[in-house]
């Protein structure tokens, strides 16, 4: 199926206008064989606090950045390569339910849908192109990942030492640790 939209004239034409989104600050994104699988709006979290970024799951790689005017404007592009990409889901932190981590060698981090059925969607999604895009190429996927960054809040402990967090043990992400 990917190979018959690959080359329709409304797929381009997608793939272009997302392009015009991002204006000059994003990258190409029309390529040959590359397919606009699927588009929304993802609650991505942030290191001072969750915010809705705009996402385009295509067939090799996954676009997102920050909505300025919805379906019309994004700015600060970010693309991750999908066959190096791996997701996991994520218990519920509060009022975000629906999440998964998202992981790769340039950047890991939890996002969250709407709905349950929308979570679904995205990871099968996703999960299908990856296999799809190892399969084509036949590599491995990349087993290297960046940390997800983890909430004050979600943080009882270092996570190397298991040493708690008191007044006395800050949280300063264990600098001494990576020594």
């Amino acid at each position: 199926m990917a190979e018959r939209l690959a080359n329709s004239e409304a797929n381009r034409k997608r793939i272009q206008y997302i392009e015009q989104c991002f204006g000059n600050s994003g990258e190409p994104l029309l390529v040959p064989g590359r397919v606009l699988v699927g588009e929304g709006v993802l609650t991505k979290l942030c290191r001072k606090k969750p915010k809705p970024r705009q996402f385009f799951l295509l067939n090799d790689v996954l676009v997102y950045g920050n909505v300025v005017i919805n379906k019309k404007k994004y700015n600060r592009q970010k693309i991750l390569h999908l066959e190096n990409v791996r997701i996991q889901s994520h218990h519920d932190i509060g009022e975000l339910k629906n999440g998964w981590q998202i992981f790769s060698p340039s950047k890991s981090f939890v996002v969250f849908a709407a709905t349950a059925t929308e979570k679904t969607e995205w990871m099968a999604h996703i999960n299908k192109c990856v296999q799809d895009l190892l399969t084509k190429s036949g590599k491995t996927p990349s087993l290297e990942t960046c940390p997800v960054w983890i909430p004050d809040s979600e943080a009882n402990a270092c996570m190397i030492c298991n040493t708690p967090f008191t007044i006395l043990n800050r949280r300063v992400r264990i600098s001494l640790n990576n020594i």
